[in-house]
């Protein structure tokens, strides 16, 4: 059994208490040195003296410590460590010659590192925080291990690695043009460009780009680097769901004669473009312990069981369930809100949605490609814009949780729950009670909102919209920056509290798994006629039944889904096989047709 001390430097103020940690600690009164103070003037925990009570845990007032007791953490294998009470990372992932790789697991818990490892772009210190070894000394660590030749040919400099980042946003600082950009990576710029479809854009400035172009530029880069290894960090954000299908044919192309690592949240695009992964599992911000390879069916099956036979580990309490059909059927529906036909005009934009019913307890995906009209419609329903035709239903009260996030203050979300409780009707038990655990917010409540990363702010936003008082709850895209524990929680909590107070909700998202478990039924928007130069137009209809509008939804980016045997989830189905082709048959793009 090992036991780990992990401080949170971000979150430990100690000019801000009364060293609690200390104060409170048992071997501290006995006399012992299990906590003192460090060179920075905050706290050393000694893992050696620590005997696991969590009295400091408890006592400290920024929740700025985790004391864990684990054996699945062996010492021997530890690759890096960021400080004495810092977090750890056990084990790398294989890279193997060709194919994709996938790294799977909880944000926190060390796959950028990992990525950043393989790259050579940091050297693993292998556990020696002071005296951190050179890459001589990290190839002798693995002598006799299949990472020995990997980190041989990163100490020669014979080793070529690209890299897309995780952060896709931060390139809107630059200020070349779209060409210039993706041309740094040595490569043919055009034709990465016309790959992630770009091409029309290459003149653009990359600072005016939206997100998903953003995104698609950095990929574009990548492709056009000359390198043995790729790796890709979460390339899906900011993405429909037809641009994610787009690139996962492009990132399986390059693996059948590149090594390529994809670290991805959307298990369905995951499963469709991989053909092993590396499961990662351990505590946010504390450790965390890469498993061996294994086959993508079964990695994900594993993931979502949450027990890892092979090291026999366990770890999630409860696995995850999907249901192979719709849970309703239209003769329970109870009308709550009826939408009359909205149309919105822009210049170069028209949208026509509607009319539909939403009835109680139902929660309503909103899905369809980008630049279609789905945030704006969920804008007009809000009365955050204006509709050129039609009007909004009266008498509904909203709850609306936007696309795009920003902290305009430096409260606290605890603070800002409590000045919203001025508000007629938020439920304060109801956010303390099951929003702040059943979102994991726990140890969020007194970090300044602006300090929250783009996930947490996400949660924390989910919590105060679904906490205030509201017939019809709109949520748009609230996966975003979510790791995938976090987004089936996510779609499990919305659905739960939905039927528990009889009202219904709009949720825009591009996660098949997160729409399947989160949703009743289904909004669909997709375009109206054909674009052209000057103009394009996009047209909503719906609810549907989950059938029809995956149907719809899927027959217009022409793939298929089937549902796995053992765990009931989505899978999509490889183009032009058997299955594929039965399913098209039968106009069953969503749900195999019965035997």
């Amino acid at each position: 059994m090992a036991r780990i001390a992990i401080l949170l430097n971000d979150r430990c103020h100690p000019k801000e208490c009364q060293w609690e940690c200390q104060a409170y600690c048992p071997p501290v009164r006995m006399g012992q040195e299990c906590i003192i103070e460090g060179p920075i003037g905050k706290p050393i925990i000694s893992e050696t003296l620590c005997i696991g009570c969590g009295i400091c845990v408890h006592k400290c007032p920024f929740d700025a410590i985790k004391i864990l007791n684990t054996p699945q953490a062996d010492e021997a294998e530890i690759v890096h460590r960021y400080g004495y009470n810092g977090f750890r990372l056990y084990r790398l992932p294989l890279p193997p010659t060709h194919g994709v790789t996938g790294l799977l697991g909880p944000n926190g818990t060390g796959k950028s590192t990992a990525l950043r490892i393989l790259a050579g772009s940091e050297v693993p210190n292998l556990g020696d925080y002071a005296k951190p070894p050179t890459w001589d000394a990290v190839r002798e660590r693995f002598r006799g291990t299949a990472l020995f030749s990997h980190f041989e040919k990163i100490r020669s400099g014979s080793l070529r690695a690209a890299i897309k980042p995780q952060y896709v946003d931060r390139l809107a600082e630059e200020a070349q043009s779209l060409r210039e950009f993706v041309a740094t990576g040595g490569g043919d710029a055009t034709a990465a460009l016309d790959d992630v479809g770009l091409g029309e854009e290459a003149a653009r400035p990359v600072k005016e780009l939206s997100g998903g172009q953003l995104q698609l530029a950095a990929i574009a880069r990548t492709l056009a680097t000359d390198a043995d290894l790729y790796l890709f960090d979460e390339p899906s954000s900011y993405l429909d769901i037809v641009h994610r299908l787009h690139v996962a044919r492009l990132l399986r192309r390059l693996g059948t004669t590149k090594s390529v690592f994809v670290v991805e949240h959307d298990l369905a695009l995951l499963d469709y473009l991989a053909d092993q992964a590396h499961l990662i599992y351990g505590e946010e911000a504390a450790f965390g312990v890469i498993s061996h390879p294994l086959p993508m069916r079964s990695a994900i099956n594993t993931y979502l069981t949450g027990y890892l036979r092979d090291e026999n580990v366990r770890f999630r309490t409860e696995p995850v369930r999907f249901v192979a059909h719709p849970p309703k059927i239209a003769a329970q529906r109870n009308v709550l809100v009826r939408f009359p036909r909205l149309v919105k005009e822009y210049p170069t934009f028209r949208l026509t949605a509607g009319p539909g019913e939403l009835t109680r307890g139902e929660t309503v995906g909103i899905v369809g490609p980008n630049a279609m009209g789905k945030t704006t419609f969920v804008k007009l329903l809000a009365g955050a814009e204006s509709p050129t035709e039609g009007s909004p239903p009266a008498g509904v009260t909203i709850s609306y949780k936007p696309q795009y996030l920003k902290a305009t203050n430096r409260q606290s979300l605890r603070e800002r729950s409590v000045a919203l409780q001025a508000d007629p009707g938020f439920d304060a038990g109801l956010f303390d009670r099951e929003l702040v655990p059943g979102l994991h917010l726990d140890s969020l409540l007194d970090v300044a909102m602006p300090d929250l990363s783009g996930g947490e702010l996400q949660r924390a936003a989910v919590a105060l919209a679904l906490a205030r008082p509201a017939t019809l709850y709109l949520l748009d895209e609230p996966s975003a920056y979510l790791d995938a524990d976090e987004r089936m929680a996510m779609a499990r909590l919305i659905r739960r509290q939905v039927e528990r107070q009889a009202v219904c909700a709009l949720v825009v998202d591009h996660d098949v798994y997160f729409l399947d478990l989160a949703s009743d039924s289904l909004m669909v928007f997709l375009p109206d006629g054909e674009p052209t130069a000057a103009a394009r137009a996009g047209r909503g209809e719906g609810p549907f039944a989950m059938r029809e509008g995956m149907n719809r939804l899927l027959a217009e980016i022409d793939v298929t889904f089937r549902r796995d045997a053992e765990t009931l989830r989505p899978r999509i189905n490889r183009e032009g096989s058997v299955l594929d082709r039965e399913q098209r048959a039968a106009g069953e793009y969503y749900y195999e047709p019965a035997p």
